[in-house]
């Protein structure tokens, strides 16, 4: 939950321009191979020095996360890489973004050590152009605005914005369509 506030001007005045769509989870035990992962990256969280790091309900994300359609999957701000290593377990093309280097370095570890294949890009998602079928994020409050702008720039029409609301509330918001 790590990011910089963008440099842009305040959202417009349209805002938001993201609606929410309904969120079902589907509730899944975890593969032993995926409970190790979680275990391990859990393990890590002391080796962590980055001041603004907090760590998302992984069995939410993991349940919120079974009940989708497969597809492109990012996470920005994606600290130790845990939610990005449980999407690729659950089968989807999973990626993430990370402003704090080491942090990002610490994510690649944790994957490589766990013959994960998902790619962990250094630097601010406000910078990332690229769509894909669902961008998952856990920001401070005060930047939501700005992370659905970002989102509804980018988004193409099957784009989805799972966006944490604290540890254990996830909403799904998608683009709003224009008339």
């Amino acid at each position: 939950m790590d990011q910089e506030t963008p440099k842009a001007s305040e959202p417009e005045e349209d805002y938001p321009p993201v609606i929410e769509r309904e969120l079902i989870p589907a509730p899944r035990e975890m593969s032993s191979q995926a409970s190790e992962f979680l275990r391990d990256g859990r393990s890590r969280f002391k080796q962590v020095s980055c001041f603004d790091f907090v760590p998302s309900n992984y069995e939410n994300a993991w349940n919120l996360l079974n009940g989708l359609e497969r597809g492109s999957f990012c996470e920005w701000g994606c600290g130790l890489g845990i939610v990005v290593g449980l999407a690729e377990f659950l089968g989807f093309n999973a990626s993430g973004i990370e402003l704090d280097p080491e942090l990002a370095e610490a994510a690649r570890s944790l994957l490589r050590d766990h013959n994960l294949n998902a790619q962990i890009t250094t630097g601010s998602y406000f910078d990332s152009n690229e769509a894909c079928d669902y961008h998952y994020v856990y920001t401070w409050p005060g930047q939501i605005p700005y992370v659905e702008k970002h989102f509804s720039d980018i988004a193409t029409s099957r784009s989805q914005l799972l966006i944490c609301y604290g540890q254990d509330f996830l909403k799904c918001m998608v683009p709003r369509k224009t008339s």
